[in-house]
């Protein structure tokens, strides 16, 4: 279990911005196809019924923080996810959980509070099941009271056996949480936590530790230039997620032809996916314009950059972060496209992990905007 250590900054809590260590858990090759295999699958359907929430890809998540429920806390490590909106943890009477994971025993918490309904996530490749249950829960330092969650009693085994974490604590909208509990961040602002509905994440690369999830604001200190705010779509309103529209998406400095010249290509801005994801008819013509990538690594200096336009604004990515270093079968590293077609069953894109770790992210609920500014990394 990794210990958060707290850096506040401001003179009280409630105007502070709070940062929450991530660590970072590179995945090997063999775990990306994996993760490759179940994603068509894990977003096949993007709208759900009442009491069902789709997850993005849970296996493809690789940063993780601590969230601890309780009193006294019990400490948890969690996927902070902007892909899905729950949270969610083990329970005591989980009946297939990893018998050496941590789990949440509500007879030991002073303000659990039974909630009485059962909630289901949903998965390609099989479900987690449980109970809604009520009690404090605590992250960057930050309690919130009567805080709705799931406790897990039965999981995917093939999904969750082997993970490094213990649950996931959804970031994303509303519209996409089970039984329609309250999102952290809304709950955080309503009773006095934090002044803004804004959170900001740094991505560290290469195998740095220095990730970290800022809650209540922005940390000048983690990026260079300011920020450029970016509307969340008008498809947001059918599409449960922080969705924006880029117009283009260009290789080198000709465009792709990747973008619908109406609505451009919707992207999901997603902490919980490694890869850069789209639909099949357009990231195939998109792949097969950035060439192959030797498994060696030795012509990734060769491949052109990558340029996303969002409202008007570039946004270069180069080979150094659109391509993943893996461990392969034989110890080697060895290097893959992290770009990959996806059939959603609609035309949405996934902006992950290789664009937010070159772009300090900010979430703006408060302006229903997404803002990017080069990390300093």
């Amino acid at each position: 279990m990794v210990s958060a250590v707290l850096v506040l900054t401001g003179a009280a809590v409630a105007s502070a911005q709070v940062r929450v260590p991530l660590v970072h858990q590179p995945k090997s090759r063999a775990a990306h196809r994996v993760a490759s295999e179940r994603r068509s699958q894990i977003l096949g359907a993007t709208l759900t019924s009442s009491g069902t929430v789709k997850l993005t890809d849970v296996q493809d998540s690789e940063y993780f923080g601590v969230v601890s429920i309780g009193e006294p806390k019990q400490d948890f490590l969690v996927i902070y996810d902007t892909g899905s909106s729950n949270l969610w943890v083990p329970s005591q009477n989980c009946t297939n959980c990893k018998a050496d994971g941590t789990k949440y025993d509500s007879s030991k918490s002073s303000k659990h509070a039974s909630n009485g309904k059962s909630f289901a996530l949903q998965y390609g490749t099989g479900s987690c099941n449980g109970l809604l249950s009520t009690d404090d829960v605590t992250l960057g330092g930050l309690t919130i009271s009567a805080f709705d969650f799931g406790e897990v009693t039965t999981e995917a085994a093939d999904v969750f056996g082997d993970a490094p974490f213990d649950g996931i604590l959804g970031m994303g909208v509303p519209a996409a949480a089970a039984d329609k509990v309250a999102m952290p961040m809304d709950q955080l602002k309503a009773q006095g936590q934090v002044d803004q509905n804004i959170f900001s994440f740094y991505l560290d690369s290469d195998g740095g530790d220095a990730s970290v999830l800022v809650l209540g604001g922005t940390d000048s200190s983690l990026y260079s230039g300011d920020i450029t705010y970016i509307p969340t779509a008008k498809a947001a309103s059918l599409l449960p997620y922080w969705l924006i529209s880029a117009s283009d998406i260009k290789i080198g400095d000709k465009s792709s032809k990747a973008c619908n010249f109406l609505t451009g290509c919707y992207m999901v801005v997603d902490t919980g996916t490694s890869v850069l994801a789209g639909p099949p008819s357009s990231m195939d013509k998109l792949i097969a314009q950035v060439g192959n990538v030797a498994d060696d690594c030795s012509n990734v200096d060769s491949l052109p950059t990558l340029t996303f336009t969002f409202s008007g604004h570039d946004f270069e990515l180069g080979p150094e972060y659109y391509v993943i270093k893996a461990e392969g079968d034989g110890g080697k590293t060895e290097c893959f496209l992290g770009l990959e077609s996806v059939n959603a069953g609609v035309p949405i894109w996934i902006l992950g992990d290789p664009f937010l770790r070159k772009y300090y992210t900010v979430w703006d609920a408060e302006k229903s905007q997404v803002g990017f500014a080069v990390a300093k990394n």
